[in-house]
């Protein structure tokens, strides 16, 4: 597989924050706990009730819905300064503030990407349509984003 200019960087920086591993803050850990712990409920109700469940950023729980609880000082979005990570370049998708995500009984869900961030650090949280979920941490240090 040949990179290309434009890539080469980037594999660079994410092999150097492989070999250079840093304690994510203690805000973000906790944001992180939190997104596998709902996103494991929420599959888990919909293969239980067999029902779709709506899994939302904020908002009042409600039948059928499942709420995240971030910790006071971690926000929704992309910071400006943050880049997309490399998979989502030229995707369109560049707000970075959450839309709620649907999860199937099928372990399927509507896919969606959620950012959160606290100070230069920052989450991405990738749901694909069949199910699959992929954590990734941006580096400030290294401007790069790694798996979480």
């Amino acid at each position: 597989m040949a990179l290309s200019a434009a890539t080469l960087p980037q594999c660079v920086r994410a092999l150097a924050a492989l070999l250079l591993p840093a304690p994510l803050s203690p805000p973000l850990r906790a944001a992180r706990s939190e997104l596998h712990r709902t996103l494991g409920l929420a599959f888990k109700l919909a293969a239980t009730h067999h029902q779709p469940v709506r899994l939302e950023p904020c908002g009042e729980v409600a039948r059928g819905r499942v709420t995240l609880q971030l910790p006071p000082d971690v926000l929704w979005g992309r910071p400006p300064a943050t880049p997309l990570p490399p998979n989502l370049v030229g995707s369109g998708w560049a707000s970075g503030f959450p839309h709620p995500i649907l999860v199937m009984p099928q372990r399927r869900a509507v896919a969606n990407v959620w950012f959160l961030h606290h100070g230069r650090e920052a989450l991405c949280l990738q749901l694909r349509l069949s199910g699959a979920v992929e954590l990734l941490r941006f580096r400030p240090g290294l401007g790069a984003w790694v798996s979480c």
